[in-house]
């Protein structure tokens, strides 16, 4: 089954399940609500992340102290790579940027968390330009809901620049929009965000059937 067969219940924004009639779903309408024009110019989902699936396995992996955090990395770099190879072009044009974006964020690791997070080291290994650092801003200790403007702090030149934001999974897209919106504040042209999975749980009605809709399953 072709995407435009059953477009009608793909969220025009994050690819998400959302009601027929309604161009994007709930988090999205809400984000365009709260940040407009400041959102990012393109949301590029590599792939579902179904609860109890591969994907989520490897997402939750990598970042663990598990024997095979190393397996999960490889698995979600290999697939960063394949796809910034195959589609980051369209991205970029969907993004109205005129080529490959010239810096890449990537969304600060959960509070909590002790030692590094992985995911800047992946995605260094996949995209040659520089890392714009985002910090979570002093007065700001828990992300609000939905698209939080003060939460992030971009920690390096952005100005005129056009940006790649990658995170590994988007539920409602709050906190990778977030870093969008930050972005754009401190003076980048296009944003463009790329995520390695995006959440669905099939326990909800419309997401079970939203999957059930998908070529292949």
């Amino acid at each position: 089954m072709t995407v435009r067969s059953i477009r009608g219940v793909f969220c025009r924004t994050c690819r998400g399940p959302t009601p027929v009639g309604h161009a994007r779903c709930y988090q999205c309408d809400l984000a365009r609500s709260q940040a407009g024009e400041l959102l990012a110019d393109a949301v590029a989902p590599i792939a579902y992340a179904v609860r109890g699936g591969q994907l989520v396995g490897d997402l939750w992996g990598y970042k663990s102290d598990r024997a095979e955090a190393a397996e999960s990395a490889a698995r979600l770099r290999a697939m960063l790579a394949a796809y910034l190879a195959d589609h980051g072009e369209s991205v970029w044009q969907a993004a109205g940027m005129e080529a490959a974006p010239a810096a890449v964020a990537v969304l600060p690791s959960g509070r909590g968390r002790p030692g590094g997070h992985p995911l800047p080291a992946l995605v260094r290994s996949c995209v040659d330009v520089p890392l714009v650092g985002l910090s979570v801003a002093p007065q700001e200790a828990a992300h609000r809901r939905g698209v939080d403007p003060g939460w992030l702090r971009v920690d390096g030149p952005v100005v005129g620049t056009d940006v790649l934001v990658v995170d590994d999974t988007w539920v409602s897209g709050g906190s990778a929009q977030s870093a969008a919106v930050a972005l754009k504040l401190a003076g980048a042209r296009r944003v463009a965000i790329i995520v390695l999975g995006r959440y669905v749980n099939p326990d909800d009605p419309r997401s079970a059937q939203f999957l059930a809709a998908l070529p292949g399953r």
